[in-house]
């Protein structure tokens, strides 16, 4: 519940947020370490790939959207072939191995959850730093947050889902 200190706005992305989070975990669960980077189909992404570029972005909405650069740390991988525009498509050397990516990936989005219901709604109601598309269609550092923290996770979860049936592995919850 919500108090005077607490912002309701980031209780709700926060919440969600756990559902998300929980989610795209669980897909990768029963994924074997040594399948971690096959494609199995031309133009598919891989797990590697997949919960590499989604554990890079918690970092960036401490540092661009809610103003906690001091909470920011250094990520154990390479970046570079994981942000938005890549492909995924490079040597498996490229993207991270599960047993590294996980709890890295898993305790960046808990800081950033367990931050949300303290952020002040005038850094929620900011405009969003960003330029372009994505400022256009997210106007405000909230709508950013509420995006990343929970759509995005979303979006490329449905990814893992579909390699996943590709694999002959079901879905999460059959």
């Amino acid at each position: 519940m919500p108090t005077m200190t607490t912002s309701v706005f980031g209780n709700a992305i926060a919440r969600g947020s756990v559902m998300s989070l929980g989610y795209v975990l669980g897909l990768a669960e029963a994924i074997a370490a040594d399948q971690w980077h096959n494609r199995c189909m031309d133009g598919m992404n891989h797990p590697g790939f997949i919960y590499g570029h989604l554990a890079i972005y918690p970092n960036r909405v401490l540092g661009a959207f809610l103003d906690r650069q001091d909470l920011v740390v250094e990520c154990p991988f390479d970046e570079s072939p994981l942000g938005q525009g890549e492909d995924g498509a490079g040597e498996d050397a490229l993207y991270p191995d599960k047993g590294l990516v996980l709890p890295f990936m898993k305790e960046r989005y808990e800081t950033v959850i367990g931050i949300l219901p303290e952020v002040p709604a005038s850094v929620f109601s900011a405009p969003n730093p960003m330029e372009g598309r994505f400022a256009e269609m997210l106007p405000t550092r909230g709508d950013a947050v509420s995006f990343m923290m929970n759509n995005h996770i979303m979006m490329h979860a449905g990814q893992v889902s579909f390699w996943r049936r590709a694999m002959g592995m079901g879905s999460l919850n059959p």
